[in-house]
């Protein structure tokens, strides 16, 4: 159809922010296991533990939905409606996993040396093109209803 070159550029965006968010997992636990505060690593700590875990377990839901995508353009069922569905959870989790990383670097977070300040700028900007999340929540919201809520 006349939007098929924006559903494959979705499709990829999709599984794009799982190696953003990825990367911010991977560089927030060596963090959480090297940095040192009151004696141990911050990992230690019961409050830097469940931000780990919550981020790897919105991370690997992340995956699942875009496998499941791949299975369905696999088996030729995909539709705009999935591929939205994607882009729109996908990307907001890599944004909020980034936010959650950056936070955990304490100050250097912010700094060139950590890669997940890069990563919230970049899921900033990737939140909004391709559609933004509100627009993709009207298209998930006109396809489970069969009502179109705008113009």
């Amino acid at each position: 159809g006349p939007l098929s070159c924006l559903t494959q550029a979705r499709y990829g965006i999709a599984w794009g922010a799982i190696g953003a968010a990825v990367d911010c997992f991977e560089v927030t636990r060596e963090y959480a296991t090297d940095r040192e505060q009151f004696g141990k690593p911050i990992g230690g700590f019961q409050m830097q533990q469940e931000k780990l875990a919550e981020m790897a377990t919105q991370i690997t839901l992340a995956q699942l939905l875009a496998h499941r995508l791949a299975d369905l353009k696999e088996a030729d069922k995909m539709r705009p409606q999935h591929v939205s569905m994607a882009k729109r959870n996908n990307v907001r989790t890599a944004r909020d996993q980034s936010r959650i990383a950056r936070e955990m670097l304490g100050g250097n977070g912010i700094t060139a040396d950590y890669s997940p300040m890069r990563h919230m700028a970049n899921m900033e900007t990737v939140y909004t093109y391709e559609g933004t999340h509100d627009i993709h929540t009207l298209i998930l919201g006109e396809d489970l209803t069969g009502l179109q809520a705008y113009q």
